[in-house]
């Protein structure tokens, strides 16, 4: 047989034995690798739908914002929407959760003055379904969502933690076992102005906050109520870091 005739039969054959490979495989259906089905395509899954899911969170924040100042006289506004009242102060927040068992730990510390605060919060509990034991991912809470008080814009958590922690001022217990709730979140203040544009009439469905940046808040509020204040507790601690970091 001619060189050319042998190529050629190779050929044929290489291209035979291509064919039976293909057709003994089973088909890789798009159900199985890809296709989104119907509305999938832009559908946020819930975490628990990812079968890598671990629960398992820990992230950092830096660039500490105090909300008014832990000597406030009442009346006093914790929330401080204008942007008018805030304190840049030393101090960090470390997140280490896992939201599938509603454990971990938040421990949060800052400096005013000449005093350190320490917060630990470690007793996570829910008190309504959309707070999922305690710690939840990837919802909406606050403004119009249904989810929480209306007091904060609507936003979305990445991940926010609800229950009770204490906090020291040098190393003395200050308050014991005060409501606590902490959101990793969409950024919430102008950067350039420092307020939150809210309540503010708008026609879009989504938050006023801004989901080009990210920021960790942190509430330890007092269960005795004082309608002088803003919230209307008679203790408020109110932080924000501006600088998050997934570990």
């Amino acid at each position: 047989m001619h060189t050319r005739s042998k190529r050629m039969a190779m050929r044929v054959l290489n291209l035979s034995l291509l064919a039976l490979l293909l057709l003994s495989f089973p088909a890789v259906a798009a159900d199985q690798f890809g296709t989104p089905k119907g509305d999938q395509g832009t559908r946020i899954f819930k975490a628990t739908e990812h079968p890598q899911y671990s629960g398992q969170f820990h992230l950092s924040g830096q660039k500490a914002t105090l909300i008014g100042n832990m000597q406030d006289p009442t009346p006093w506004d914790h929330l401080d929407y204008a942007g008018k009242h805030l304190k840049s102060v030393q101090g960090s927040i470390d997140i280490q959760v896992n939201e599938l068992t509603n454990s971990g730990q938040v421990i949060a510390e800052f400096i005013e003055g000449a005093d350190r605060y320490r917060i630990v919060f470690d007793r996570f509990a829910a008190k309504a379904p959309f707070q999922d034991g305690g710690i939840a991912t990837r919802i909406y809470e606050h403004g119009d969502s249904n989810n929480g008080d209306p007091l904060y814009p609507k936003t979305w958590l990445y991940l926010g933690g609800w229950g009770t922690a204490t906090m020291h001022k040098n190393d003395q217990v200050l308050y014991k076992d005060y409501d606590a709730h902490f959101m990793v979140m969409e950024r919430s203040r102008d950067p350039k102005t420092h307020e939150v544009h809210y309540p503010v009439k708008r026609t879009l469905p989504g938050g006023e906050t801004d989901p080009a940046g990210m920021e960790i808040d942190l509430w330890v509020r007092s269960k005795e109520q004082n309608t002088n204040n803003f919230p209307p507790f008679e203790t408020f601690v109110h932080l924000c870091w501006e600088e998050v970091t997934w570990k």
